[in-house]
């Protein structure tokens, strides 16, 4: 649901500042959240975070009466997704040891433990530029840009960032001697 949410996103809020004022945007994003809310009344993990934000943004929103408030949250969203990445490196956590875990068929090694927690401050480099392309479209004034990149344009970010990271691994990574 989050995938869905943030990818038509921006461009839900552009067409419908074709026909509303914020106000009215604003009411119909905080309902859109409650029943996102709603639907996830018997999650208790993190699921919960993303539609309670959409609610005090839309708030927000409501009462500043600007659009730029509703601008923010693909920014914000990139800072949290960040600070969560770094976070999970400093705990030894690694976010991305959990999907690798989930995804691998056989047990994962030490050294390959190892490689996927310091390739999490890769993925924390790879975030932090997609918090400055965020930022740079948030004051940019050509509201096309901020909707093709906070819709899908950071996917492909990321995508190419993957990309790079199974090449790596599969390249340098796997060929040294001592893995």
């Amino acid at each position: 649901m989050n995938f869905i949410f943030s990818l038509l996103y921006a461009p839900f809020v552009f067409i419908l500042l074709r026909y509303f004022d914020v106000k009215i945007i604003s009411i119909i994003i905080f309902l859109i959240s409650l029943i996102w809310l709603l639907l996830l009344k018997n999650k208790r993990d993190m699921a919960t975070l993303f539609p309670l934000f959409y609610l005090a943004i839309a708030l927000f929103a409501f009462f500043s009466d600007t659009f730029l408030v509703l601008k923010t949250i693909p920014l914000f969203i990139a800072i949290f997704y960040a600070l969560f990445i770094l976070l999970s490196y400093f705990q030894k956590k690694s976010y991305i040891m959990y999907f690798a875990q989930k995804i691998s068929k056989s047990p994962i090694g030490k050294k390959e433990k190892e490689y996927i927690h310091q390739s999490t401050l890769f993925w924390f480099a790879i975030s932090i530029i997609n918090v400055l392309v965020h930022l740079f479209f948030y004051v940019e004034v050509n509201l096309e840009f901020w909707i093709y990149y906070s819709s899908f344009g950071w996917y492909i970010l990321f995508g190419l960032a993957g990309g790079i990271q199974f090449v790596h691994r599969r390249y340098v990574f796997l060929r040294r001697e001592d893995v």
